[in-house]
């Protein structure tokens, strides 16, 4: 009886021990029976035994600690059983205990029971499964998605059958929770945490309270324009008649107070004596008559400068006069002033202020004569306006400042034209004064003295209208950002006339790029500038421009590689650099001065190379080129995006005030992206390690899901690098079969490039129609030419719509064998990507060394200026020598910091949430292009 009730009672246990014995768990010695005070009796190595104890240590792994007191005493209980004599013991006792194991085993596993009946055969193979913290199986290979090239699972093949966790035993919470504040009875109470609203929740609240408190906002407006009788705030005796908001909290001002403080004060004053509020110009004050009533009387005001001490004579002999009438500008509009005048009536000096005195006063002339005068602090001001909205335009601005005139009181217009001018003067007054403090606007420091990357492209919105307003000279920035028109035009002339060209259309398979042509003609329409060729680096600084006036020919990428050459560039990259260099190695042959821009390897932009044919992308696309790392090459598309903006108010300019002012904001874009660079390179290395370590476990999961080695994936990657050379082969065939199929090829890439620019690209209605009835066109010839296809050659193709939903489409003649070559490209693809990612880590790394010696160098090199400018003849320069030698000095500490961080690792998440917004290359379109970019033939 006793082995029989014990083989009942142990049939589930030995089942859930079987089904959930762990792999690294093994028979060891349990601990002492806390409720019980006998010795420890040995366990038999039995079956049964082992898997009672199997089970208990489940329960020691998954149960709480009063599970594990149970199991304990359940194990001392079948070790009473199995070695006590039934015949010499009483039958009552060996029920009892019994009775209390199984009613113990029932705690341990409580759905045991039910599911004892309904319980299947269980495999011999058990497969564990892992599970995270919060108990949700961790799957032994990510979501996999199999295509009809994986193999089929055989019916041979047994799946491993998968076990559930058992159920946490229940446990005593209240006894627990009393232990627990038993421990924490010392600890202070602290108040507690209010848990966070949504953004909704919140928003919903701040209407609640703005709703709450509007009604009492109005009455406060109009309490603010109540005009009672308030006593002088400064004299405290006389009453007030000027209320001053820049002299809070002492703003209600007597006559005489008003007169004596603002004297030399532009403040914004009203007069209340009337019953409201009346806003004053400076020029104007109150005075108190003799019957006790109050007028507004005109007295002149000086322009507040610093005066000199031109004499040792008593201050009482000195005489403060006013002189010529002047008009200040500033942020608050138009003032009419007076230039003071001081005079010694003992040794009858005079002093006026001159020029010099209004410089260093802060103020900045609108001619040489100073009839007009503005505040350096509205050229700042207009300054990080139009680097914030580039489209903003001067007659909005002047048109704020008069605004504001009237707003306070003063009256008068603000010539445009005037303070355009003085603007680009004091610009280019600070361009001088930073090349003095060893600043290089157009250079990049990570760049230097090795230039890894350049990209060029045009902006086709950069133009210019023939009859815009202005004279025709050049600006004060000509050829300091904008290469000078003369010596583009002389370098294009002699290389056209050195290499014969023949005027035709760029062509990629079938698609026609406006940007790969060897010559254009002069546009007929009314414009001068047709856009702008750019260069920048591979971090986005801008490097060089020029004007075009012939659409986007080879020869003005040429320029710029040619004038960038001397920074040793490793990469030009363009959007059609499959045509451009073909045409480099015709013109170098005639010109011998241009063989050393052979050393610049090609790179084709990984944007625009998925708009060229597939083996243009195989032999010339970024993401192919050994050495060229993460560099994408659409660097400019970036810069356009900012630059554009400003195309509305620059087209109308003059042809000098277009030059200075797009150089302005390119000045502003690098100042910009400098200031950054440190947090922009350690981002980078960050993110290329990230992205190593994701790409290869990316990688693991196509081979383990292909099921296959290394080995092939390196004679795949081999096949796919071959393929354009076996496409060339069959180049030379003209049948029909051939044409049919280039017309497909180009059709296809014609209606995917014009969907992509339709709202990307095209800014007016008018021109989207124009693009929807090209993209209807496209789409049915498209159509009868598959239609063709099939009828002649049986080649089954996709319809249109679904096979425009493709990206990138395959195109069965592109085959070499019987292999599927999409799956070998998408191998080659994910390759590619991890070694270029490689290549990016030790690239960034040689960036971030070229940017802190950059650093040091300007940092030794304005120290070595400190000592050589050490008189008192250049002690304002001596002082900013110091000032910019401190900002260099924090640079350096911060750029050592953040690099350590980003080589250890240890960047936060908040670091590595963006590389800067306008480094976000590839979520930012072009805008430049016109639409006929491409053409299909």
């Amino acid at each position: 009886m006793r082995m029989k009730s014990y083989a009942k009672l142990n049939t589930g246990m030995r089942t859930h021990a079987e089904s959930e014995r762990p792999p690294s768990f093994g028979l060891c010695a349990l601990p002492p029976d806390p409720l019980d005070t006998e010795p420890q009796l040995a366990f038999p190595s039995t079956r049964p035994f082992r898997s009672l104890l199997t089970s208990i240590y489940l329960s020691i792994l998954y149960s709480d600690p009063t599970a594990l007191l149970r199991a304990t005493r359940l194990c001392h209980i079948f070790a009473f059983i199995y070695t006590m004599d039934s015949e010499g013991d009483s039958g009552n006792k060996f029920h009892k205990l019994l009775q209390e194991a199984q009613r113990l085993a029932a705690e341990l596993n409580p759905k045991l029971a039910k599911k004892r009946r309904s319980a299947k055969p269980v495999s011999g193979v058990v497969s564990w499964r892992q599970r995270d913290n919060s108990g949700q199986i961790i799957p032994k290979f990510p979501p996999k998605t199999y295509n009809s090239t994986t193999r089929k699972r055989s019916s041979s093949e047994v799946a491993e059958p998968v076990f559930q966790q058992p159920e946490p035993t229940p446990y005593d919470s209240a006894q627990e929770l009393n232990a627990l504040q038993d421990l924490l009875r010392d600890i202070p109470p602290q108040e507690k945490g209010t848990v966070p609203l949504s953004w909704a929740e919140r928003q919903a609240q701040s209407s609640e309270k703005w709703n709450a408190s509007r009604s009492a906002m109005v009455k406060n407006i109009f309490l603010a324009e109540h005009t009672d009788t308030y006593i002088c705030d400064i004299c405290l005796q006389n009453t007030s008649v000027v209320r001053c908001r820049d002299c809070l909290p002492r703003q209600f001002l007597c006559s005489s107070c008003d007169t004596q403080i603002h004297q030399h004060i532009l403040h914004n004053r009203e007069a209340m004596f009337e019953g409201f509020y009346q806003p004053l110009a400076p020029n104007m004050i109150i005075q108190l008559q003799n019957d006790g009533s109050h007028q507004i009387k005109h007295e002149v005001r000086l322009l507040p400068v610093r005066l000199p001490q031109q004499c040792t004579c008593s201050p009482s002999q000195l005489k403060l006069t006013c002189g010529k009438e002047v008009i200040l500008v500033g942020i608050n509009g138009r003032y009419q002033l007076n230039l003071p005048t001081l005079s010694c009536s003992q040794c009858m000096k005079s002093w006026t202020t001159g020029l010099d005195e209004l410089v260093q006063c802060g103020y900045w002339p609108a001619t040489i004569n100073h009839q007009t005068i503005f505040h350096v602090d509205l050229f700042q001001s207009f300054q990080d306006l139009k680097q914030l909205a580039p489209g903003l335009s001067r007659q909005a601005f002047i048109g704020m400042l008069d605004e504001r005139t009237k707003y306070f009181g003063r009256t008068g217009k603000i010539c445009g034209d005037t303070f355009q001018r003085s603007f680009l003067e004091w610009c280019y007054a600070q361009h001088e004064v930073d090349k003095l403090l060893e600043v290089e606007p157009f250079r990049c420091t990570a760049c230097s003295p090795q230039m890894h990357a350049v990209s060029v492209d045009g902006n086709r919105k950069l133009y210019r209208f023939k009859n815009a307003s202005g004279s025709a000279t050049k600006g004060l920035f000509d050829g300091t950002f904008l290469a000078r028109d003369e010596e583009v035009s002389s370098f294009v002339a002699q290389i056209q006339q050195a290499t014969k060209h023949t005027p035709g259309k760029g062509m990629c398979g079938s698609s026609q790029w406006t940007a790969a042509k060897e010559h254009s003609g002069k546009s007929a329409s009314k414009i001068d500038e047709e856009g702008l060729e750019i260069a920048v680096c591979r971090h986005g600084v801008l490097l060089r421009a020029l004007n075009m006036f012939r659409g986007e020919i080879y020869a003005y990428p040429l320029y710029l590689q040619k004038e960038l050459s001397p920074s040793n560039v490793s990469f030009f990259c363009s959007d059609v650099a499959c045509k451009y260099y073909p045409y480099l190695e015709k013109v170098s042959n005639k010109c011998s001065e241009l063989q050393g821009l052979l050393e610049m390897h090609p790179l084709l932009s990984v944007m625009h190379a998925k708009a060229h044919s597939w083996t243009c992308e195989l032999k010339w696309g970024g993401r192919n080129q050994e050495g060229a790392g993460n560099t994408i090459g659409e660097e400019v598309e970036q810069v356009n995006s900012f630059l554009s903006r400003a195309a509305i108010s620059t087209k109308y300019m003059s042809k000098g005030g277009r030059t200075d002012m797009l150089t302005v904001l390119a000045m502003g874009w690098n100042k910009k992206k400098m200031s950054n660079m440190d947090k922009i390179l350690a981002q980078r290395y960050a993110k290329a390690v990230q992205r190593v370590a994701d790409d290869k476990l990316k990688l693991e999961e196509l081979k383990a899901e292909l099921r296959i080695d290394d080995a092939v994936i390196q004679q795949w990657v081999t096949e796919v690098q071959h393929w354009p050379e076996a496409n060339s082969s069959l180049e030379g065939e003209a049948s029909r079969e051939v044409i049919l199929k280039k017309k497909i090829e180009g059709l296809y890439l014609s209606v995917m490039q014009r969907k992509h620019r339709l709202y990307r690209q095209t800014d007016s209605n008018k021109r989207r129609h124009k693009l929807r009835q090209k993209i209807a066109e496209e789409k049915a010839a498209l159509s009868s030419a598959i239609e063709e296809l099939r009828e002649q050659t049986d080649i089954i193709l996709p319809a249109v719509d679904e096979l425009l939903l493709t990206e990138n489409f395959v195109w069965s003649w592109t085959y070499l064998g019987p292999t599927d070559l999409r799956t070998k490209k998408a191998i080659f693809d994910q390759v590619m990507v991890i070694r270029r990612m490689q290549e990016e880590e030790q690239i960034v790394v040689q960036e971030m060394r070229r940017h802190l010696n950059s650093l040091i160098g300007v940092a030794g090199s304005l120290k070595t200026l400190l000592l050589d400018q050490s008189n008192g003849a250049h002690c304002g320069y001596h002082s900013m020598l110091r000032r910019r030698l401190s900002v260099v000095n924090a640079q350096v500490h911060h750029t050592k910091a953040l690099f350590s961080l980003a080589l250890h690792g240890e960047m936060t998440s908040q670091d590595m949430l963006s590389e800067d917004r306008e480094e976000q290359v590839s979520d930012v379109e072009d805008t430049s292009d016109d639409d006929n970019d491409i053409d299909s033939s």
